[in-house]
């Protein structure tokens, strides 16, 4: 897989540290036997906040293959390929 900037991986880890904080809640309501529908609408803003920060890092991923491409480096076009294939598991 493609390498990612420092400032990509940090940006993720902060959004999976508040996605966990989501979880965290979402076990609590649970716990305290919260109505349905707001169990369910607080999973999916989490699901939605892990599909945003997985299209980032395919995003950041994309543009480092493409610079890896125009810069003419031979694995360019495997990654691309790579990053295609993971993009198609968010479907």
């Amino acid at each position: 897989m493609a390498q990612f900037g420092p400032g990509v991986a940090q940006a993720a880890g902060r959004r999976l540290r508040r996605i966990e904080g989501q979880i965290k809640g979402l076990l609590r309501m649970l716990d305290e036997g919260r109505d349905c529908t707001d169990i369910v609408q607080q999973i999916a803003a989490a699901r939605a906040a892990l599909d945003r920060v997985a299209i980032d890092l395919i995003s950041a991923g994309l543009e480092h293959c493409l610079r890896q491409e125009l810069a003419g480096r031979p694995n360019g076009q495997n990654t691309l390929h790579k990053l295609q294939r993971t993009f198609l598991i968010l479907r």
